[in-house]
């Protein structure tokens, strides 16, 4: 069964995957980068890997606790703790490099020059095949200000484009009242390919404490109870856009993957299952086949947007 997608059609040297399974930003092993993974995890059965979200200078993040869970969630205030553009590119790219899945770095400022410097570090880069510029991280000060308005998203999109010759995907925000105008924009920028979503604000009380039981205060919400919401954010957007969705939000087994296919996604992220099994993304992904199968799908390509009236020609 062909289950591979490319996630820049538009980009010379596309961005082409073995199968649809991306392991998410920000829980890629120990310290994001894929330090620490057991050695029960086998890249080769993935179709990329996005590692955590990098800034241009060192972040030291949020005091503890960072991580808050209940029944279908998790809450998460991380804060982009990183050591900074340069030490990853210096410690990990090249590791990167050896490894038999395209990896795409995950990139975030304060303001759009930081978001052109860095793309202009990772140029040329070996182990960068593409970057995420993530315009919606909801647990640091301003983290949501470019998601939240076209014309930022915009911005970004079209400076970053305009230094890197590698293929950007733009991840969007959860925390809007339509995804459609946001999506639309970041395609009209240059956008190669989108990412839906991020998480959404959050907060958890500690009782005893008689406070916000995260170090950060907010947080962001991730894991099944996300999933819901991500996916109309996919349906919606694959209305009004013809660049490839990365659907990202509560994927735990091949039906959720080939539940965001059907809304329109070209491929999943999986995040929070991986922090509980960091052999989930790799399950899911062996998991595709009999699933697509079982609902009669002879490739990933023929499931993408079943069940959306725009590929039964409603729209």
């Amino acid at each position: 069964m062909d289950l591979s997608v490319d996630l820049a059609p538009r980009h010379p040297r596309g961005l082409r995957l073995a199968n649809p399974v991306v392991w998410a930003s920000g829980t890629f092993g120990a310290d994001g980068y894929g330090g620490g993974l057991p050695p029960t995890v086998r890249l080769h059965h993935l179709g990329a890997v996005v590692v955590k979200t990098t800034t241009l200078h060192p972040r030291a993040g949020h005091p503890p606790p960072r991580l808050v869970h209940g029944l279908g969630w998790l809450l998460n205030s991380i804060g982009l703790e990183n050591p900074g553009i340069d030490a990853v590119l210096e410690r990990y790219a090249p590791r990167w490099a050896k490894w038999p899945v395209p990896v795409v770095l995950s990139i975030a400022g304060e303001r759009v020059e930081e978001f052109v410097a860095l793309a202009r570090r990772a140029e040329g880069v070996p182990g960068v095949a593409a970057l995420e510029l993530n315009l919606s991280c909801p647990n640091v000060e301003g983290g949501l200000a470019f998601a939240q308005s076209p014309e930022a998203t915009a911005l970004v999109t079209r400076q970053v484009k305009g230094v890197t010759s590698l293929p950007v995907v733009v991840k969007l925000s959860p925390q809007v009242g339509d995804i459609a105008p946001l999506a639309r924009a970041a395609e009209q920028a240059g956008a190669d390919a989108l990412a839906l979503t991020n998480t959404l604000v959050g907060v958890a009380i500690d009782r005893r404490g008689r406070r916000l039981a995260l170090g950060g205060g907010t947080g962001g919400v991730s894991g099944p109870a996300l999933k819901p919401v991500a996916l109309a954010m996919v349906f919606r957007a694959y209305e009004v856009v013809d660049i490839p969705i990365i659907g990202i939000g509560g994927v735990a087994s091949g039906g959720d993957a080939l539940d965001y296919l059907m809304a329109g996604a070209t491929a999943v992220g999986v995040g929070t299952a991986a922090l509980a099994d960091p052999c989930a993304p790799q399950e899911i992904a062996r998991e595709m086949p009999k699933v697509l199968r079982r609902y009669g799908f002879p490739s990933v390509r023929e499931a993408i947007g079943a069940a959306h009236p725009r590929r039964r020609g409603g729209l």
